[in-house]
């Protein structure tokens, strides 16, 4: 089975369990405005981190980009009482695309004023007495054969041993999605690194393909007694994010929460949420305040349940609740695909 559950040791010293659903802000696709106590220019995103932020325990992700441009208000507030705080370089917000779980925004315009040298500053400013992750400066990866992102990667981190490692793969030359057996070809040299991640948008054209690549990396990295876990970056998703578990992967990560409502063990448009968990009478900031802690809450749940899947054999779909059986079904498709998981091992 690859399905699987871990354990990260932070340089701190805390152990760090997966698998982990790491709920994203970032103010992109987020309108900004000028808060009047502090007149800053503020994404609105900050006031979901200051309805939620205290309630989050477990993990968060917070974007270098948002705390370079200082988008949101004292974000160091709320990362003492989390287990793992991932901050991301930035390369979310300097492209142009959404990620696959979010509706297209409209015309999006990164502030061009962002570079490296801006998420090295961003580094060396970051607290070192909280559990926190970083992740390479991967916008700058685009187009670069795996090598070269492996060795800007190194480099990188050997300046910041304090924190985990997060290693991005993007794609090289020209493609569109990663070469997933050039990377298992690579795939020893990044022992180093504590997490290898990818976007979900690059794991290919379908999810059969992109979950057979996650299956395939994990193979892979087993074989070769690699145990870092495998991190999709915009998978956020209460009804993808268990097929990837199922395929190998551990870290699930996105804003999809921030504008969906979690129910029946899916994601609905936030009118939808409002209109069937909790009356359509409710004001529209109550309404969004109730919406997104229960997101939260939804996430832990998530949680649990993979682990409990893990914990009984990694063969009784119906702690995933609503959608088993169809999440069985496609775990079966995807078991044809991976020579490990023949016959449904």
């Amino acid at each position: 089975m690859l399905a699987r559950r871990s354990t990260l040791q932070h340089p701190l010293g805390a152990a760090v369990d997966m698998p982990r659903l790491v709920p994203s802000f970032s103010s992109k696709g987020f309108p900004l405005f000028v808060d009047k106590d502090s007149g800053r220019k503020l994404s609105e995103v900050n006031h979901a981190l200051e309805m939620t932020g205290p309630a989050i325990s477990d993990s968060i992700l917070i974007s270098a980009y948002d705390l370079f441009h200082n988008h949101l208000l004292n974000p160091e507030r709320f990362y003492g009482n989390k287990e793992l705080v991932v901050i991301d370089s930035g390369g979310y917000e300097l492209s142009l695309e959404f990620d696959s779980t979010e509706p297209k925004q409209g015309p999006y315009e990164p502030n061009n004023g962002y570079n490296y040298e801006c998420y090295e500053k961003v580094l060396c400013d970051l607290p070192t007495e909280y559990p926190i992750v970083i992740t390479n400066f991967d916008h700058e990866s685009l187009g670069k054969d795996l090598e070269e992102q492996i060795q800007l990667a190194q480099a990188l981190f050997n300046r910041f041993p304090q924190f985990l490692h997060d290693f991005i793969i993007r794609p090289s030359g020209r493609r569109q999605y990663v070469d997933m057996d050039d990377v298992i070809r690579h795939v020893g040299k990044m022992r180093r690194f504590h997490i290898l991640g990818v976007t979900e948008k690059e794991l290919g054209s379908n999810l059969l393909e992109r979950l057979t690549n996650i299956a395939n990396l994990r193979s892979s990295m087993n074989r070769k007694a690699m145990d870092s876990p495998i991190h999709i970056w915009g998978g956020l998703d209460p009804v993808i994010s268990p097929l990837y578990f199922c395929a190998g992967a551990e870290i699930f990560d996105g804003v999809s929460w921030l504008r969906y409502g979690y129910y029946n063990d899916a994601a609905i448009t936030r009118d939808a949420y409002t209109a069937v968990d909790l009356g359509i009478q409710t004001q529209w900031r109550r309404a969004e305040a109730l919406r997104l802690v229960k997101n939260i809450s939804y996430l832990e749940t998530l949680t649990i349940r993979m682990r409990r899947f893990v914990d009984g054999g990694a063969n009784d779909f119906s702690v995933f609740e609503t959608h088993a059986k169809a999440l069985k079904l496609a775990y079966q498709a995807l078991c044809t695909k991976i020579p490990e998981l023949k016959g449904g091992a």
